[in-house]
């Protein structure tokens, strides 16, 4: 059974530990480094003031080390004023005039009695022993539920198969090119961790029709069992398509993606690799991606379409930066990328604007493996062209007679 033994070591037992590698202060299942100087001025402050700070949380190790499980920032802070990184803030409310009296000095600086109060500082410990697994991670979860860790950094502390996959395919993603230069965002508070979770547990249910809520990824986390290794093959081929495709590789000129069209864009490159398509139209959903991607942001470009194109473009712009993660969203997106890529590729599209490339010379294979998305993006350009008032509901309402993104579409 897990075991607490409360310990109150002072600043410079704790800050020696850390320099002899005893205290890890990011172990796997740890975020970055995170705490803006600001912020580290107050816990400094707080210090000064000898006032109390929450308890931080160990793992103790077989071989007598210790994991920060919960104060990682905190004994951060601590570290990095010892080292001279940041000096002692000012204006610090409630304002103390002693503790004005040393604004803007380094820990090296302080006077002796005031470095010594600092050091001789006590810190409430708790180190973890005689744990199962899952115990230490669960209480990370819990410890952290009430704060402002993402959800992605909070999924983060769940030691198994999925959360090890989920970490795995985002090290082999940004080797592939998944960086801010490519696709327009960080990894900062394991944003691309977040992504590819969704984007997994998508493609293990095969369906659009099912919200991937954060609930439900943390309860997938949860499980032991791993993806399969369909699921990840087909996630791995859409990432490596979607991450090499020319409007991602260079950042083309006004392309500017998130994570809502990143997300369509690989549950696209998904399906059509699950039908054996993505090598003969991967050139198609490349032109595809780009005109799309730059419809966006160069506005000369619609001023060459006529309201069936722009229309439909803007279902798909307005569902990528409102209510992104909703079913309806998904759905919109996806139909609307399949309508935009079956106009690329000379199956249909709209009669009021031209083709905006040439036609590609494909096999007539993957249209036969795909007749039937074709086919329902002929008749969902048809009902466009009828000009309904309101192509946002007017196209939701054909996705759901249709049953698009139903079972079995991933």
């Amino acid at each position: 059974m897990l075991k607490f033994e409360p310990k109150d070591p002072d600043i410079e037992t704790l800050v020696g530990r850390i320099r002899r590698g005893l205290i890890d202060l990011q172990p796997d299942f740890q975020r970055g480094e995170v705490w803006p100087a600001s912020k580290k001025q107050r816990l400094i402050d707080s210090i000064l003031r000898r006032w109390h700070i929450p308890p931080i949380h160990l793992v103790a190790r077989e071989d007598g080390t210790f994991d920060v499980l919960d104060g990682q920032q905190r004994l951060t802070a601590i570290r990095d004023f010892v080292r001279n990184d940041f000096p002692v803030g000012s204006k610090i409310e409630p304002l103390d005039a002693g503790i004005e009296g040393l604004s803007g000095l380094r820990y090296n600086d302080l006077p002796p009695a005031v470095r010594n109060s600092f050091d001789t500082f006590p810190i409430r410990i708790f180190e973890l022993r005689d744990y199962s697994s899952e115990e230490p991670h669960e209480l990370f979860f819990r410890l952290n539920q009430p704060t402002t860790l993402t959800e992605a950094e909070k999924r983060n502390a769940f030691i198994g198969s999925p959360r090890n996959q989920v970490k795995q395919l985002t090290r082999w993603a940004i080797d592939e090119g998944m960086t801010p230069e490519r696709i327009g965002f960080s990894n900062a508070r394991m944003a691309y961790d977040d992504l590819l979770a969704r984007f997994l547990i998508t493609v293990e249910q095969g369906t659009l029709l099912e919200k991937v809520t954060a609930a439900k990824v943390t309860n997938r986390y949860r499980r032991d069992d791993e993806f399969s290794e369909r699921v990840l093959t087909e996630a791995k081929a859409a990432l490596k398509h979607v991450l090499s495709s020319p409007p991602f590789q260079a950042r083309a000129e006004g392309v500017k993606p998130n994570k809502a069209t990143i997300h369509t864009w690989l549950c696209v490159a998904a399906k059509l690799h699950r039908s054996d398509s993505l090598s003969a139209l991967g050139e198609v959903l490349d032109s595809t991606m780009l005109w799309v991607e730059q419809s966006r942001f160069l506005r000369d470009m619609h001023a060459r379409m006529g309201p069936t194109a722009s229309g439909t473009l803007a279902v798909f712009h307005d569902r990528s930066t409102s209510r992104v993660a909703d079913v309806s969203s998904v759905i919109l997106r996806d139909l609307t990328a399949w309508m935009f890529l079956a106009w690329h590729l000379g199956v249909t599209g709209p009669t009021d604007t031209s083709r905006p490339t040439e036609l590609t010379r494909i096999s007539a294979n993957p249209l036969l493996q795909l007749g039937h998305e074709f086919a329902l993006s002929n008749d969902a350009w048809e009902f466009v062209r009828q000009e309904p008032s309101d192509l946002d509901a007017g196209l939701l309402s054909f996705a759901t007679r249709a049953d698009w993104g139903g079972a079995s579409w991933l």
